[in-house]
C-alpha cells in the first residue's frame, strides 16, 4: 500500500513539474521561454497584411512597456464572421482568448452567448476617464437601458462617397458640391456612366454584410425589426425603396454593375468607376493609389427631394471586449485594453488603417494627428457626420445567420433571380423562422 502511494505521489509530481496539470479550462500551457510569474493573455482580431502589422505594433509596444503581462496576438481569417465562428468554437472548450475585437453588429452575441465581461467594473475601479472619448462612439458599446459600458470603441468607420472628379467634371458635374439627396447620387451615376468607354457610374461595398442596406433603410425612415412586437420590418416600404434604388441603377440605368465590393474598389482606383460608396478604411488606399483628382464627400443629408427623413448612419467597425477568464487574466486584459486605446495606439490605427478613432483629440486638426490630417484632409469628413451615428442593428440571436440570409436574398435580386420585393419578403420570412417569432 505504501509503495502504491509513493508511485501515485511521484506521478502527480511529474505532471505538475511537466506543466501538464492546469486549473481552469481557459488557462494555456506556458509558452517556451516564458517566465512563470508573467501573466500571458491572447488578443484576437481580423486584420492581416499591413493592417495586421499595426495590431502587432500595438501588442509589441505594450509588451515592451512593462514586464508583468505578455500579450500574444492572432489574426483570424474570414473577417468578423470567421472570428465569431472561431470564438463560438473556442467557448465550447473554455479556450477563449482574453481580449478580442468584434463587429459592432455582434455586441448582443458577445454579451449573451460568449459572456463578455463588462468593462464598467474596471472603469469604476480605476476611475478611468471617459471624457476624452467622443460620446457618440462610447454609445456603440453602452447598454442603452442601463448606461453600462460593456465594451469600448476600437476602430470605427462610416461610409463615405468617393468620386473621380475628372470623370464627373467631364460630364458637367460639379463634384466638390456636397449631394443633398440619394436621388442626386443616382443622377450623377447615370450621367457619368459610359459603357462604350468601359466606365461605370457607381459601386457599393455591400457584398459581405448588410451595413449599407441598414444605412439606406434608416435614412429612408425604416428599421430592421421591432423586438418588442416580434416583427421583422426591413421588408416594409422603406426596405423596398432601398431595393428599388439599387435595382433601378443596376437594371434600368445601367450605372451600377453587379460586381463585388473588392472589384468595385479596384475599378475605382483604375479610373473605371465614377463613384463608390465605401468605408472610411479605404481613404488612405484610394488617396495614395488613385491617378486622378479624388473627391471625398459625406453621405447625402436627406433621403429625397421632399426631405422627409434625415440621414442615419450605422456605425461600422469594432468594439474591443474582455472575455471570461481568471480574475488575474481579466485584470491583465483590462491593462492591455487601456493601452490599445491610448493616443499612440489610436494614432497608429488611423494612420495605418484609415479607421476613425474614438478620442476627441485625434479629430483635432491641431492635435496629435495634425500631420496626417494635413496629408489626408478628407479624413475629417467622417467626423463631420458623427452626430448622425446610430447603432448597427443587433439581432437578439443568430445575427450572423440572419445577416447572411438577408445578404443572399439581396444578391439573388441583383442576379435577377428574384424581384426586390420577393427578396426582402423571403429574407423576412426566414428571419422570423430563425428567431421563432
Amino acid at each position: 500500500m505504501r509503495q502504491n502511494r509513493m508511485i501515485l505521489l511521484a506521478a502527480v509530481s511529474l505532471l505538475i513539474s511537466g506543466g501538464l496539470l492546469f486549473a481552469g479550462g481557459n488557462q494555456e500551457a506556458p509558452k517556451e521561454g516564458s517566465t512563470p510569474d508573467k501573466i500571458e493573455i491572447t488578443f484576437t482580431h481580423v486584420f492581416s497584411g499591413a493592417r495586421g502589422e499595426v495590431m502587432k505594433g500595438i501588442v509589441d509596444r505594450f509588451n515592451a512597456s512593462q514586464d508583468r503581462i505578455v500579450v500574444s496576438q492572432r489574426d483570424v481569417p474570414g473577417w468578423y464572421g470567421g472570428l465569431l465562428e472561431q470564438l463560438q468554437t473556442l467557448a465550447v472548450g473554455k479556450q477563449l482568448p482574453e481580449v478580442t475585437i468584434m463587429s459592432l453588429s455582434e455586441s448582443t452575441t458577445m454579451r449573451s452567448q460568449l459572456g463578455a465581461v463588462s468593462m464598467q467594473h474596471y472603469i469604476d475601479h480605476d476611475g478611468y476617464n471617459l471624457d476624452p472619448f467622443i460620446p457618440r462612439m462610447l454609445d456603440l458599446g453602452r447598454d442603452a437601458a442601463t448606461g453600462e459600458q460593456f465594451a469600448l470603441p476600437f476602430a470605427v468607420s462610416t461610409p463615405l462617397i468617393f468620386v473621380n472628379r475628372d470623370l464627373l467634371r467631364a460630364k458637367g458635374i460639379d463634384a466638390p458640391v456636397q449631394p443633398e439627396t440619394w436621388a442626386q447620387i443616382r443622377e450623377w451615376a447615370k450621367t457619368v456612366s459610359d459603357p462604350a468607354a468601359g466606365i461605370n457610374g457607381i459601386g457599393f461595398q455591400l457584398d459581405f454584410d448588410t451595413w449599407q442596406f441598414q444605412i439606406l433603410l434608416d435614412s429612408f425612415g425604416g428599421q430592421m425589426a421591432d423586438v418588442a412586437t416580434r416583427k421583422v420590418l426591413f421588408n416594409k416600404e422603406a426596405g423596398q425603396r432601398v431595393m428599388d434604388f439599387w435595382l433601378g441603377m443596376m437594371l434600368k440605368d445601367g450605372s451600377f454593375p453587379n460586381i463585388t465590393g473588392s472589384e468595385a474598389a479596384d475599378n475605382f482606383i483604375n479610373g473605371k468607376l465614377g463613384i463608390i460608396v465605401a468605408t472610411t478604411g479605404n481613404l488612405r488606399s484610394f488617396t495614395e493609389n488613385a491617378q486622378f483628382d479624388l473627391g471625398v464627400l459625406e453621405l447625402p443629408t436627406w433621403d429625397d427631394l421632399e426631405r422627409k427623413n434625415p440621414r442615419r448612419i450605422a456605425g461600422g467597425g469594432s468594439n474591443i471586449f474582455i472575455l471570461p477568464s481568471t480574475p488575474e487574466k481579466q485584470e491583465a486584459a483590462w491593462e492591455f485594453v487601456k493601452f490599445a486605446l491610448n493616443e499612440e495606439s489610436m494614432k497608429a490605427i488611423t494612420e495605418g488603417m484609415g479607421y476613425m478613432t474614438a478620442r476627441k483629440v485625434m479629430a483635432d486638426p491641431d492635435g496629435p494627428m495634425a500631420d496626417y490630417m494635413a496629408k489626408y484632409p478628407d479624413s475629417l469628413r467622417a467626423y463631420d457626420m458623427i452626430d448622425d451615428l446610430v447603432n448597427w442593428y443587433n439581432w437578439p440571436r443568430q445575427g450572423a445567420r440572419i445577416t447572411q440570409t438577408l445578404l443572399d436574398n439581396i444578391i439573388a435580386a441583383f442576379n435577377e433571380q428574384k424581384s426586390g420585393k420577393e427578396a426582402l419578403d423571403d429574407a423576412a420570412n426566414a428571419t422570423m423562422q430563425i428567431l421563432g417569432w
